[in-house]
């Protein structure tokens, strides 16, 4: 599952009726989707033989970047843990749909932070570096 798939399913669950009854068990699906999908980010970014030590092999003033961006990770994790447990213990659906909302605004972020590291890294010709 791809992350930009996760990230779409949970923009379709919050955009319909929290009155739904349906409403609550389709969130909690979409959040299982999405952390699916993220822990493939995590696994395939993060490592020995992951996206950001290719680039910091390639690229190795952009270090702190990654740093953040492993950071953001840990950010989106704890999100999405406290948006699991708040649908759990049933909290106001306004509420839980607002911090859903949130957190694709943060992964977003984060996609968009790594697309602009990536660039920065194969796309910016600096010259010399090794």
């Amino acid at each position: 599952m791809e992350l930009l798939g996760g990230i779409q399913r949970m923009e379709d669950a919050i955009q319909a009726p929290v009155s739904d009854p349906a409403w609550r068990p389709t969130m909690s699906r979409a959040v299982a989707q999405l952390k699916a999908a993220f822990a493939e980010h995590v696994e395939e970014t993060e490592g020995p033989a992951g996206l950001y030590a290719e680039v910091l092999d390639d690229a190795p003033r952009l270090a702190p970047y990654l740093n953040d961006l492993v950071g953001d990770h840990r950010s989106v994790w704890t999100a999405l843990d406290e948006l699991e447990d708040r649908l759990e213990e049933r909290d106001p659906a306004e509420s839980v749909r607002w911090q859903a909302d949130r957190l694709i605004r943060e992964v977003w972020q984060h996609r968009q932070r790594g697309a602009d590291l990536l660039y920065e890294a194969y796309e910016t010709d600096l010259g010399g570096e090794t």
